[in-house]
């Protein structure tokens, strides 16, 4: 479990915590579909707004956020592959 403060004032504190485990989901053939859809626009998307992505330092949020993306897509069409065979 992981737990984060979040500062609202400097007298008030909120501390959210949440479990960090992955999680296993199902899609259908058209929600798989639309999710690669999803993360390859994204990823369009980026690469449009910020071409030189990999300039940032490696631990800034913007490239980490990139980086995931595309993991994300990478991982979800190889489940395409092992889906379908193709």
């Amino acid at each position: 479990m992981q737990c984060t403060i979040f500062s609202m004032a400097s007298e008030m504190n909120e501390t959210t915590c949440y479990d960090t485990t992955p999680v296993t989901m199902e899609f259908t053939v058209e929600e798989h579909d639309l999710l690669n859809s999803i993360l390859v626009h994204a990823i369009d998307g980026m690469d449009l707004a910020i071409p030189c992505i990999y300039d940032f330092p490696k631990d800034s949020e913007i490239r980490q956020r990139y980086e995931m993306l595309d993991r994300m897509k990478d991982h979800s069409y190889s489940l395409w592959a092992t889906r379908f065979g193709n």
